[in-house]
This record gives structure tokens, sequence and C-alpha cells, in this order.
């Protein structure tokens, strides 16, 4: 994630501590390309920080779908920023590639 220029790289545990520090103003961006993440780690995080005026989306800017017929592992990694219209940045300077590689990531474990 070099390429994103970061200040300062924090590694904490768990999706929900991850998007509190965004809430806080502790981090500007939560960049995750994984897909090891659950659909019950993001659905309340995201709900609160969407409503404090930030955004979670999926490593290529799609929403997630929050409903009893989809797969509940967030299989194309996660991307949330603190500010919703910093989301577009993120989602314009992460490479391709690495979008592009992170379902193949689970086949590798």
């Amino acid at each position: 994630m070099d390429i994103l220029k970061p200040d300062q790289i924090l590694r904490v545990g768990g999706a929900g501590h991850k998007v509190m520090l965004l809430m806080e103003g502790e981090a500007h961006a939560y960049v995750f390309p994984s897909p090891g993440c659950k659909k019950w780690d993001t659905c309340a995080p995201e709900a609160i920080l969407h409503a404090m005026g930030g955004k979670l989306t999926d490593m290529k800017g799609d929403n997630y779908q929050y409903h009893s017929k989809v797969e509940h592992r967030n299989m194309d990694g996660v991307l949330a920023t603190a500010i919703a219209d910093d989301h577009a940045w993120y989602i314009q300077n992460i490479p391709q590639d690495v979008k592009d590689k992170v379902k193949d990531s689970l086949r590798k474990k």
C-alpha cells in the first residue's frame, strides 16, 4: 500500500475496531485487500460510519449487500473512509492488480 503514501499504518485487529478509528479521527482509511472479513464484521460498523458521513465498500467501490441470500464473506475486501467524498480517491489510487487479486488471495490459504 506504499502507493497510497500513508503517513502511518495502524495494525489493529477487528473490522469494528478499524472503523471505530475512522470515526474517532485516528485514521483516514481502512484498506483491507483480502476476503477474510465477514458480513457480520462490517454490517453495524458500516451503518454507524455511514450515519457519520463515511463510506464502506468492497475494494472496487461496490456496496456490500446484507440479506439472507448473500455470501457471508466479504469476497472483494473492504475499503472504508471517514469522509465519503474521500472514498473515490482511494478507489482511483489503489492499483487495479491489487483489486483483481483480492479473491485470489483466499485460494492460496
